[in-house]
């Protein structure tokens, strides 16, 4: 089990992503701010005559999926898509996320890159989180910014003592994503400070920006690739009403920094501005003194989840 992606299903549930069981049934909708591609650059004609000009390309609409699971205790049928994120960043290159609710209730949350999907069934946040972890190599088609297909026979990886309370076992998965029109955003976020992997201090790159609409209000969230001292990292930001949390994590081990107050964030129409310290989050009274982070920059969605 990757530990990143155990703390990221626990972050999600944090904000109303997933609680596991998931949220709100919705499709993720592209920003119509954001990362659109510039025109191409115009080339002189040695005719006077006025050229026509282009057909725009047609809307391919926002990311879809269509999905299928075998396995026990339920988990066998379609599964129903909720968030879908491509081109999203990670520590074993661009990967496309999914997140999805089984006709029995546990949900299920896809990792895909080139040659691998991993495969997983959860319940519960915290203390009442379950989990079980299956893993493939049956992707082709895959490009993390247009889409993949899958048909792939699971193996399961659930590293030993997790609690998986009464949920069942994968054996196979199949079906498409369509990333659609998806963009990832823009981002000059920049984190700044030292944590226990070393010093941090530079923009994350290969951005993915996701704003999430829930009745409690808009959450931005940017997951984006660093180095602290000569590690590589990988970083999620998230901007909230009067909240800032930072998270980051090797492949082996994660540090969490949180802060509150209204001048930490400022949240716009299409993404949000940040600026301010925050502290790593350790158990009371340890020693030495938690570490701190400066976190700056804007960022404006790619994926926009309405909840």
């Amino acid at each position: 089990m990757r530990l990143v992606e155990v703390r990221q299903w626990l972050r999600m549930a944090l904000v109303g992503l997933i609680v596991v069981a998931c949220s709100s049934s919705t499709t993720p909708v592209p920003s119509s701010v954001g990362a659109s591609i510039p025109p191409a650059s115009i080339v002189a004609s040695p005719s006077l005559a006025p050229t026509a000009s282009p057909t725009p390309a047609a809307s391919k609409g926002p990311a879809t999926a269509q999905f299928s699971i075998v396995g026990t205790a339920g988990l066998t049928g379609q599964v129903k898509a909720q968030t879908i994120n491509c081109n999203r960043p990670s520590l074993d290159g661009p990967e496309i996320f999914y997140t999805g609710q089984s006709a029995s209730g546990p949900g299920i949350v896809i990792f895909a890159r080139a040659g691998h999907v991993e495969v997983r069934v959860g319940t519960g946040a915290a203390a009442t989180l379950r989990l079980r972890t299956f893993v493939g190599s049956g992707v082709t088609s895959f490009d993390a910014a247009k889409g993949v297909a899958l048909d792939s026979q699971l193996t399961e990886t659930t590293d030993p003592g997790t609690a998986i309370g009464s949920l069942g076992t994968l054996s196979s998965i199949s079906g498409t994503i369509d990333c659609g029109d998806q963009q990832p955003g823009s981002s000059s976020v920049v984190v700044s400070g030292l944590t226990p992997y070393g010093q941090l201090d530079g923009a994350l790159t290969s951005a993915l920006v996701t704003c999430t609409v829930t009745a409690s209000g808009t959450f931005v969230g940017v997951n984006g690739l660093g180095t602290a001292g000569t590690t590589p990292v990988l970083l999620f930001v998230t901007a909230g009403p009067g909240s800032l949390q930072v998270s980051v994590e090797t492949r082996t081990a994660g540090t969490f920094y949180t802060g509150t107050g209204a001048r930490l964030t400022t949240l716009t129409p299409n993404g949000a501005t940040m600026a301010g310290d925050i502290s790593q989050s350790v158990a009371k009274g340890s020693s030495p003194s938690p570490n701190v982070v400066h976190v700056s920059g804007s960022a404006t969605c790619g994926v926009t989840v309405h909840q």
